[in-house]
């Protein structure tokens, strides 16, 4: 079987009010993503009047509906107002050896 590789998914989430953390975001985010998805990276990108939303990074295996899944549970975090997806882009699992 051939290894597959993963998908790298940069999501824009926003908050539920001004006062929810980024920290607070990514762990409640992290706490519904299906098994084998994780948070590689997350910043905070200023919105207004104090507000910001969180850049994230999810890594996912590359299999059909893998997206899906990650917009599914991210929209059952309580701390999420909305999300958007940035992008979507493969990331290969292993490096081909340089001869």
């Amino acid at each position: 079987m051939k290894q597959l590789g993963s998908y790298v998914i940069r999501l824009k989430l926003f908050p539920e009010n001004a006062k929810t953390k980024k920290e607070d975001m990514v762990s409640s985010v992290a706490s519904n993503l299906p098994d084998g998805v994780y948070v590689r990276e997350a910043k905070s990108e200023p919105i207004a009047f104090g507000i910001e939303a969180v850049i994230m990074d999810v890594v996912a295996p590359e299999e059909e509906g893998s997206v899906e899944k990650v917009e599914s549970s991210i929209s059952k975090s309580k701390l999420v107002s909305q999300y958007e997806v940035l992008g979507v882009s493969r990331m290969s699992s292993k490096l081909p050896s340089g001869k």
